[in-house]
């Protein structure tokens, strides 16, 4: 503002008035002064009264930039009103100068001050940026803070310069980049994309997570090609930050899908099996796939989802031509735990062609009421195949209810020695005493390497071990083998 005359001393007086009237009167008719009222207007920044500071505020900013060269020494006085009334101040007035004191004073000791400085530094803008960066990166937590907070007012103007500085960054900075630029969200899934492509993998992994959290449909493409990253971690992210897509992220992961490599699909499984219920429609549609890996991956994936509207279509693909397909959708019943799917998983362990490494239908049959699956099993005991009695046994031992211990007990005669087999291990899963005298006769009679089989599952009856911890590990060790309860292998001849 130019300098029309020097003030008028009553006016300059007129600012100590204990009248609120007469004070505000003077304070606006300083506005003509300019520069030369300056020093009696910084001064009256002191003034207790909330209301008049804001109005002596304002008279600077009209003056402008002008008042800035009087109002920086003021970023030290010794009142914190007059502080943070000054920060203001020079936040309206836009002055680049004045970005590195305002940066040091967000770590005042007032907390009024350091709110100033922080607004202040969002009203500069641009020029402040590069500054506040650097600051992201200062001991005091005051000043990262506020630093952040600054940027993240500023908004999108930052985010390239943002961006540009995680390569370079202290891994303690970057995650303060990288939320900062979530925060700012506008404009910042370009300049994070491109950062997929860094040679670092923690780069990578920052940007990933970054664009999940945004969640721009703009990234799915580019999240959709770390899948298959070299990184681990990336990999792990990549998939986190997809499933927050959800139904945005289904055309891409068709497309990964379609190619005919196995990490890769796993992959997708991961995606589609955290984004929860809202990957059932995508799941079921593609139960139907000529692809019978596919259709074995989304029937998995439906036990994690765990999605009613699927019932029905997996009941049916517990007839699908495909082995693995079927017992995947076993296993995915289970899940379910609909009582609708009960008599289906019955009639699967009647399967003949399936082969006993293929059981899940046994263990999703565990997660049902008893009640309901005992006869039925018995039935299956007593079947032609050996197959179809093994999985009955089997199902018997980790269902460990009593009713089952008299059937089994008949059943330790089997024609079949890995049914025999199976029977004697479920004897002792079941954990029942009356089993152990027809054991002990069989053990009797036994001198070939059943012996110590029959013996082991005599001691674990004895044993009665309340807490189970056997189970939970054989069958940690089964799920991965396809190995009996007891560790052995034991399929029917």
């Amino acid at each position: 503002m130019t300098i029309n005359k020097s003030p008028d001393p009553a006016l300059v007086e007129a600012l100590r008035s204990s009248d609120r009237e007469t004070r505000d009167g003077a304070a606006a008719a300083l506005v003509e002064a300019g520069k030369a009222a300056v020093p009696a207007l910084i001064e009256a920044l002191g003034d207790p009264g909330r209301d008049f500071r804001d109005l002596v505020t304002w008279v600077l900013v009209e003056i402008g930039k002008p008042a800035v060269k009087e109002l920086l020494p003021r970023m030290e006085s010794g009142d914190h009103a007059v502080r943070s009334a000054v920060a203001e101040t020079l936040g309206a007035i836009g002055a680049a100068q004045a970005v590195l004191p305002l940066i040091a004073a967000m770590k005042d000791e007032d907390a009024d001050v350091r709110e100033s400085a922080s607004w202040a530094l969002v009203r500069i803008g641009e020029s402040a940026i590069a500054p506040l960066i650097a600051a992201l990166d200062d001991p005091s937590r005051f000043v990262r803070k506020g630093a952040a907070w600054a940027l993240t007012g500023i908004g999108e103007p930052a985010v390239k310069q943002l961006a540009a500085a995680i390569p370079q960054s202290r891994p303690d900075m970057r995650a303060l980049v990288i939320n900062t630029l979530i925060q700012i969200h506008d404009g910042a899934t370009g300049p994070l994309v491109k950062l997929l492509a860094h040679g670092q993998p923690s780069v990578r992994l920052l940007a990933v997570e970054a664009l999940g959290r945004i969640n721009e449909p703009e990234a799915i493409q580019p999240l959709a090609r770390l899948l298959h990253d070299d990184d681990r971690a990336v990999r792990r992210a990549a998939v986190e930050a997809l499933a927050r897509f959800e139904r945005n992220a289904f055309e891409a992961l068709d497309a990964a899908l379609s190619q005919k490599d196995e990490e890769l699909r796993d992959s997708v499984m991961m995606v589609l099996g955290l984004m929860g219920r809202p990957a059932a429609p995508f799941l079921i549609e593609r139960l139907e796939s000529p692809d019978a890996d596919i259709r074995r991956r989304m029937a998995r994936t439906l036990g994690i989802v765990r999605d009613g509207t699927a019932l029905p279509l997996l009941i049916e693909a517990l007839t699908d031509p495909d082995i693995a397909v079927r017992d995947s959708a076993a296993w995915a019943l289970g899940e379910l735990q609909d009582p609708r799917a009960i008599k289906p998983l019955i009639s699967a362990l009647n399967d003949k062609a399936m082969p006993p490494q293929y059981s899940l239908s046994a263990w999703a049959l565990v997660k049902y009421d008893p009640d309901s699956l005992i006869p039925a099993l018995l039935d299956s005991l007593r079947a032609d195949s050996p197959w179809v009695r093994w999985r009955a046994a089997l199902t018997l031992g980790l269902l460990r209810d009593p009713r089952g211990v008299e059937p089994l007990t008949r059943a330790l005669n089997d024609p079949d020695l890995e049914v025999r087999r199976r029977v004697i291990a479920s004897l002792g899963e079941i954990g029942e005493r009356g089993a152990i005298e027809p054991l002990k006769r069989m053990l009797a009679d036994d001198t070939g390497e059943d012996w110590i089989l029959i013996k082991r599952n005599i001691t674990k009856i004895q044993s009665r071990r309340a807490s189970g911890s056997l189970l939970r590990g054989e069958t940690d060790y089964y799920t991965k083998t396809g190995n009996g309860i007891d560790g052995n292998q034991t399929l029917p001849h």
